[in-house]
């Protein structure tokens, strides 16, 4: 149905019927669960595809979203309902990773696409990371798009896993939603809890949360395990809720072009200045190789997120960075043949990382990060451990063993990325 026509309709569906739906955050209490929050909603979008532009839709979240599901469902849905307009997207999902990880690299594989809405979907993957740092990660998020184009929409959304279903049954919001609706409060940002029908779903015995099989004694079953959706139903729940969602919020929206204002931080030390950097040869010292993404390797599948990947092999080589801000990381790969590295800040060793954990079993994109330096000039050295350490111990942890031993005899280090909150120099 074209929006045109669902204007009329749906402006007495929603403010009759539509009781999940909260139109001013005023009046709902903090911590109570909603489906849909429309605050300021997302005006430039709707004046844009109503009068046939052609769209950027940029997906930051992890692997939920880089699934083909609710992302892909509400792409193409987009497209039909808006047929003179034209949506593409920017997926900048990554398994595994949350707000921490994403304000950091949003420059690099979001912004400079230009888009014309942003969804961020984090709350699964930060839910053990403290509510500061929410606050601060998504704040950053916040900031950093619009100061890099006022006019550009964005759109929390919020999915759910086991650990969060007893609490959204409740009708109450897990603790990392709760932060990140501080921050929407503030900024005045509209949220869409996809969660918000699934517990309520499994509350009156419509749906099982959690099985192997699809389908059980004909109950239709949310995820395989506790945290992915099945994409025939879990994520056909997470579409249906966007949809219902995504037409409420073309009701409340103006269709007039908004200039976002930026606020008063709501945190001082909030990640507004986060980045990523590509290594270069300057900050290497001697015995490193450097990987292109052409090149045809084992880690040409990371290509559409590292140009370069630098490897070395040998304790005691190092990358070497000054820059002044008030944290620092980087985005590498972890992997059966990796190892350890040692970060010393101005000289002294601040930690330890091993970049090698219980999952290893295959190599795949990570980070760190090391937080909470004082703002000010420093000089970081990463300098790599390549003694052996127990992989095996480490692999029973999740019950996994070592299929290839060779495989994890050395103790590399690849990295694409260096992660700082603060300016290069």
């Amino acid at each position: 149905m074209n929006f045109k026509i669902l204007f009329t309709i749906l402006t007495f569906i929603v403010f009759l019927n539509f009781s999940t739906v909260c139109f001013s955050s005023d009046k709902t209490e903090k911590g109570e669960s909603k489906e849909l929050k429309a605050r300021n909603g997302l005006p430039n979008f709707f004046l844009k595809a109503t009068r046939g532009d052609t769209l950027k839709v940029a997906y930051l979240g992890g692997s939920i979203t880089a699934q083909d599901g609710w992302r892909v469902y509400s792409l193409e849905w987009l497209n039909e309902q808006f047929p003179k307009s034209r949506f593409t997207e920017v997926n900048a999902a990554i398994g595994g990773t949350g707000s921490d990880f994403g304000v950091f690299r949003l420059h690099d594989q979001v912004l400079k696409f230009k888009p014309d809405l942003v969804f961020v979907e984090f709350a699964v993957n930060d839910g053990s990371t403290s509510a500061n740092k929410v606050i601060r990660a998504m704040e950053g998020i916040v900031r950093q798009i619009w100061q890099y184009n006022s006019k550009t929409d964005i759109c929390f959304v919020y999915t759910i896993k086991e650990d969060f279903l007893q609490t959204e049954m409740k009708g109450l919001l897990p603790n990392s939603i709760m932060a990140m609706e501080k921050v929407a409060d503030y900024y005045q940002i509209p949220t869409i809890n996809l969660g918000y029908k699934v517990s309520k779903m499994v509350s009156s015995n419509q749906l099982i949360f959690t099985d192997k099989s699809k389908e059980l004694n004909g109950t239709k079953v949310f995820s395989p395990d506790g945290v992915h959706p099945y994409l025939e139903t879990g994520h056909k729940i997470y579409f249906d809720v966007f949809r219902q969602s995504f037409e409420a919020l073309f009701i409340v929206n103006k269709l007039k072009l908004k200039q976002h204002i930026l606020l008063k931080p709501l945190t001082a030390d909030n990640f507004s200045n986060a980045k990523m950097i590509d290594i270069d040869n300057n900050m290497l010292s001697e015995n490193w190789e450097i990987i292109l993404k052409e090149d045809k390797t084992p880690f040409s599948g990371f290509g559409n997120y590292m140009n370069t990947i630098g490897k070395t092999t040998r304790s005691g080589e190092t990358l070497t960075i000054n820059f002044k801000g008030s944290a620092v990381g980087a985005y590498d790969i972890m992997g059966p043949d990796a190892g350890r590295v040692v970060v010393e800040v101005d000289g002294l060793v601040k930690d330890t990382i091993s970049r090698f954990d219980e999952y290893c079993t295959y190599r795949r994109m990570n980070y760190f990060v090391i937080d909470h330096l004082e703002d000010k000039k420093h000089q970081i050295i990463f300098r790599l451990l390549c003694e052996p350490f127990d992989k095996v111990g480490i692999l029973k942890k999740h019950d996994n063993v070592m299929k290839n031993p060779d495989e994890y005899v050395e103790n590399n280090w690849y990295v694409g990325k260096i992660l700082i909150d603060g300016n290069l120099l």
